[in-house]
């Protein structure tokens, strides 16, 4: 769950009592303000922080969804979770101490990654945002074209997104762009993690492209593309 250069989860430890819990506690040595637990199999987190011995920060989320739209849902609909947490609201200390502790009612609660940062801020992202994914899949078809052998394999998910950058930010965002040159990270376009669209836009992975277009006087467009790992 800690190494953002793979994709694969650490599982969590099955309970006397039944079902299963991951509890972690880090100390980054260095201010941060933002954290994001994802890949999750889970029902529910709580990220605490204490400094000092003194806890100054809890955020608990139930992360069972079930979206009903109609009669026929609302009977028959099972259960799913959410498989990501972020916030980017930390208390900046310098000494903090994170405690993530993830359960599940059943055995095999698992996490993926976990971010730990401080934030920076690219732009802002417009509509039109394209969510999309490298499908590894393969289909082999004899010469009449009927299919012989269909091998399911995993699909990366990518997005490319446009932004808009006011002047005065944009050497700070080339800093940002250079800094995170084939370095792994958490990128969101919206702040509101509960939006329907939050979780169709957040990867943590690498930009393939990321472009700075000056537009006019007082802004610049950024064309990002992300792949996650």
């Amino acid at each position: 769950m800690f190494d953002l250069e793979r994709n694969t989860q650490t599982v969590g430890v099955d309970q006397p009592g039944g079902g299963s819990k991951i509890i972690v506690t880090i100390a980054p040595g260095e201010r941060v303000n933002t954290i994001g637990v994802l890949g999750m199999d889970a029902d529910s987190i709580t990220v605490t922080a204490s400094n000092g011995g003194v806890q100054v920060y809890s955020a608990t989320e139930d992360l069972r969804i079930r979206e009903v739209l109609d009669h026929y849902m609302y009977a028959y609909k099972p259960w799913s979770t959410r498989a990501s947490f972020v916030r980017f609201d930390l208390p900046p200390f310098t000494d903090v101490a994170i405690t993530i502790t993830i359960t599940k009612h059943t055995s095999g609660v698992k996490c993926g990654s976990v971010v730990v940062g401080t934030y920076a801020y690219i732009g802002d992202t417009q509509f039109g945002a394209d969510s999309d994914e490298l499908n590894f899949s393969t289909i082999t078809r004899d010469p009449y074209g009927n299919s012989s052998a269909l091998i399911p394999r995993r699909a990366v998910p990518k997005t490319t997104q446009r932004l808009l950058l006011p002047k005065h930010r944009v050497n700070d965002v080339r800093a940002v762009r250079t800094a995170l040159n084939a370095v792994p990270a958490l990128y969101t376009a919206l702040d509101e993690s509960k939006d329907g669209y939050f979780d169709l836009l957040l990867i943590l992975g690498i930009y393939k492209k990321f472009g700075i277009t000056p537009i006019n006087e007082v802004e610049a467009e950024v064309n990002i593309e992300l792949e996650e790992i």
